[in-house]
């Protein structure tokens, strides 16, 4: 079992390796076991402290008995920190050289590095109000607004303590248990082994804006370690794949983020030229690695012509660009490329090509692989293909018809229904298996008021009705948590 050695210094270490201790319950901690983080050119970045499953479970033993801070302190704080998110220099690293950390482990170009990490200041910045938008019109945020008489519902915790074990993908990652910090959890964070320095930047300026050591926690662990931090917490956000899903998805105390298998339908009357950019803009965009890119496209009318204009308008996209900083899919290891290469090749007896496969994979001059564009068509709109994601702009085109109905549809993160059809959309927004209904707006599109799998606070809170007698004056006492 690793053992905690005491505490860690933060910082550029020779050739460029920084430190990335844990920051429990009792300050920053250093462990003897230590996990290398790699850049995808294959060069040493971080030597990550890993934490043992019983300091795991100390951290948030004491977060349960830990107070939040008043809200109103929440938010002052939370609003400090997302200036020191940007300002500050945090573990030996500006943001600017934080970005440049970010860039080498996630593969995202030097432009979608610094916009996604700058959408963490937003989303620190946000969060109660973010947090506060899933609230019902009858529910208050406090019982000491609830007047004598009638009284009123209160929004309330289901919890004091929330574990977030989060994926690699996107820094913005984060945005979900910085709601959870706003609303009076106290958080403990399992980052990305892939990409943990977001995690480690958000919660130091959080602790350097005032928020206590108990109130978030970064604890790196390795798979065996996840369940100790979802037996102790109250509650959990989870994010990955099928198989995640499969394992945690009927727990009423973990929520699970993903997978996206996000879609588009082009009706017959937006099938020209003048839909493709959006789409190009749907599948390549974020890297083509976030689960709202589209990675499946259903066709009303001559499906392969509209493949082929697409293709070549990703094509276009790219250009040059594969070898240069500013890239259109992602930068990956020579292994990931050839393991995703692999797939597709085994692909090629029921989908077509219109790249060629060679020309999908473009080794970069600062080593790695940079992926995509791929386009595919497929002659069967149930085809389990189109259900296939993969993190690079790879999109599957498939012919569709009217009386293909909904059914293609379904399971689906995030459906942007490019029809007139009025009737088709309502079919799209009352099935439970498609989460969001976009018409006619690129599935990337982005905005951190609107639910992603729903608000969060539909899973952290609940509902309480209190009523007062007046005898005890809501406001005469401590601010409300």
């Amino acid at each position: 079992m690793a053992v905690a050695t005491g505490e860690g210094t933060v910082g550029g270490g020779k050739d460029g390796v920084v430190a990335l201790p844990l920051l429990t319950h009792r300050g920053m901690r250093r462990t003897r076991a230590q996990e290398t983080v790699y850049g995808v050119d294959g060069c040493p970045l971080a030597s990550l402290s890993l934490s043992p499953d019983l300091l795991t479970s100390q951290s948030i033993l004491a977060q349960g008995h830990a107070d939040p801070l008043p809200a109103y302190e929440r938010t002052k704080c939370l609003a400090e920190a997302a200036q020191r998110y940007l300002d500050d220099v945090i573990g030996g690293l500006s943001f600017e050289e934080h970005c440049a950390y970010v860039r080498r482990v996630s593969g995202h170009n030097a432009r979608v590095t610094e916009q996604l990490s700058r959408a963490v200041a937003a989303a620190v910045a946000e969060a109660p109000a973010r947090a506060d938008r899933a609230r019902p019109l009858g529910s208050l945020g406090s019982w000491r607004e609830a007047v004598e008489g009638a009284g009123s519902g209160v929004w309330t915790r289901r919890g004091e303590t929330l574990a977030a074990v989060l994926s690699g993908n996107a820094p913005t990652i984060q945005s979900g248990w910085l709601q959870a910090l706003a609303l009076g959890y106290r958080v403990a964070v399992r980052p990305s082994r892939r990409e943990p320095f977001t995690a480690y930047r958000v919660i130091e300026a959080l602790r350097a804006a005032g928020f206590r050591d108990t109130d978030a926690v970064y604890l790196p662990t390795t798979h065996t370690g996840v369940p100790v931090l979802l037996q102790r917490a109250d509650l959990a956000l989870v994010y990955g794949g099928d198989d995640v899903k499969a394992r945690y998805g009927a727990s009423p105390t973990v929520k699970v983020g993903g997978p996206g298998r996000t879609k588009t339908l082009v009706g017959r009357e937006y099938a020209g030229a003048s839909a493709l950019g959006s789409i190009a803009e749907s599948v390549s965009a974020l890297s083509g690695a976030a689960c709202v890119n589209t990675t499946a496209v259903l066709v009303e009318g001559d499906h392969a012509r509209f493949a082929g204009e697409l293709a070549d308008v990703l094509r276009g996209r790219a250009g040059e660009r594969q070898v240069t900083a500013q890239h259109l899919g992602p930068r990956v290891s020579r292994e990931s490329a050839e393991a995703l290469m692999g797939f597709l090749r085994r692909s090629a007896s029921r989908a077509r090509a219109l790249i060629p496969l060679e020309d999908v994979a473009t080794p970069h001059p600062d080593g790695g692989v940079v992926l995509g564009p791929a386009v595919f068509t497929v002659e069967d709109p149930h085809d389990s293909l189109l259900a296939m994601e993969l993190p690079f702009p790879c999109v599957w085109v498939a012919p569709w018809t009217r009386d293909d109905g909904i059914a293609p549809l379904r399971d689906s993160l995030v459906v942007n229904a490019m029809t007139d059809d009025t009737g088709l959309i309502d079919e799209l927004v009352h099935e439970p298996s498609i989460t969001n209904v976009y018409v006619d707006v690129p599935t990337v599109h982005s905005d951190g008021n609107l639910p992603h799998e729903g608000y969060l606070g539909d899973f952290l809170m609940r509902n309480k009705a209190v009523v007062s007698s007046g005898a005890r004056r809501p406001g005469t006492h401590a601010p409300a948590s």
